[in-house]
């Protein structure tokens, strides 16, 4: 069932992107004609996506087999509104038909629950609404601008560009294992966000609702604003964007008590090269937890596109995990004193870009993980796991030069 909605989804959204490149063109026309800044000028539309098919295999002694699709679909259109751009966004997936609903498989990943006991060495399927936000943008001169945004379900002003849309992890169908210590938060409800952007530095403040998504993928649950963030980007040079940033999160994790601070620091770089691109990111996460209890998610990764069709891509990361989720599989009781160990994982792989739909940029390709941990956890995991992804990669669009200034996955 996971593989015919893959497919049929990969199938109409390549058709769809096609078309709405041809109106994207169309629109582009008319508004060339009639000048962009015209009363009633057309929306500028766009609409892309990508979609994983993958066969994906956890080693050692906990090994599991299966088959998902991790999924993204963007849309969009923007136009000039009093005095600047308002640009009306969405973001969606159907993970929660191609990704079991107790989550794919993923060594030592933790975060969310399913059936009301806290996911370990499992990554949950995101919701359908990714994100449904407004964003009005307006110059205030040549070099100061001002940014207002808000919506039901989008991202608040925390952590480095979400992993589903970084250049620098386009070509790995895995969550990275630090994704709740560093950008979970792109699926957050009820954000309001201002920004101001000076020269090459941007600085924003949003007020959210702290609580992460529930265990029904399908609806857009809603809830008091009660939690904050801000973020501080630098762009000194065309290409490197620098950002530090924090929040303060009220209860968001259901089976945790107490409230998170989360702080966040990352560089990430992008530049094109002859025949491809390469693009690589340094991330930094940490969640203050109650107990003066401290976690840390760090990585690096990056993807290199070489020769016009060849991809090589790697993830490096360290982050802490509490022993006892780690061997029982559940979460730690308040009466079992926190016990913390840290640990690493390794993936490098390749992707060949192949010709299997007209309408699509589509590949194939493989990855390998290995992994470093404590000799306590030898008896649960194994001696020596490796992890194994193969899978086809689909990726369309058109129209825009990205999703509120997202990189395209």
């Amino acid at each position: 069932m996971p593989l015919l909605a893959a497919i049929a989804l990969i199938s109409a959204a390549a058709t769809a992107g096609a078309r709405a490149e041809d109106a994207a063109t169309a629109s582009a026309a008319g508004a060339s004609a009639a000048g962009v800044e015209a009363p009633g000028a057309p929306w500028s539309k766009f609409f892309h996506g990508y979609a994983f098919l993958t066969s994906n295999r956890q080693g050692g002694r906990l090994s599991s087999r299966g088959f998902e699709s991790a999924n993204h679909f963007m849309g969009g259109a923007s136009r000039p509104f009093s005095g600047g751009t308002l640009s009306l966004l969405g973001t969606f997936t159907i993970e929660p038909a191609t990704v079991p609903a107790r989550g794919s498989g993923e060594l030592f990943q933790r975060g969310e629950t399913y059936g009301g006991r806290l996911l370990v060495d499992l990554q949950h399927p995101h919701d359908l609404f990714v994100e449904l936000g407004a964003r009005w943008d307006r110059d205030l001169s040549k070099n100061a601008g001002l940014l207002l945004y808000a919506a039901p379900r989008g991202q608040p002003a925390v952590g480095p560009t979400a992993y589903p849309h970084r250049l620098s992890a386009s070509e790995d169908p895995i969550a990275p294992l630090a994704h709740h210590n560093q950008d979970s938060t792109h699926i957050s409800s009820d954000v309001v966000n201002v920004g101001l952007r000076a020269w090459r530095t941007t600085i924003e403040g949003s007020v959210f609702h702290g609580r992460e998504p529930d265990e029904n993928r399908w609806d857009l649950e809603q809830g008091s604003i009660d939690s904050y963030a801000g973020r501080l980007t630098v762009r000194p040079v065309g290409g490197l964007a620098i950002q530090i940033s924090a929040a303060r999160r009220k209860h968001p994790e259901s089976t945790e008590d107490g409230d998170q601070t989360r702080q966040t620091f990352s560089i990430e770089y992008s530049h094109p090269t002859e025949g491809g691109f390469i693009a690589a990111s340094l991330i930094l996460g940490r969640n203050l937890l109650p107990g003066d209890q401290h976690e840390w998610g760090n990585g690096i990764e990056a993807t290199w596109k070489f020769r016009a069709r060849n991809y090589l891509y790697g993830r490096v990361e360290s982050v802490d995990r509490d022993l006892y989720e780690l061997v029982n599989k559940t979460q730690r009781p308040q009466s079992v004193p926190p016990a913390r160990t840290t640990l690493q994982a390794a993936t490098l792989g390749y992707v060949r870009d192949l010709p299997l739909l007209k309408e699509a940029e589509s590949g194939a390709g493989a990855g390998l993980t290995v992994y470093r941990f404590d000799d306590a956890l030898v008896p649960v995991y194994g001696a020596g796991p490796v992890s194994l992804q193969v899978f086809l990669r689909f990726r369309f669009g058109a129209g825009g030069a990205g999703h509120a200034g997202m990189h395209h996955h």
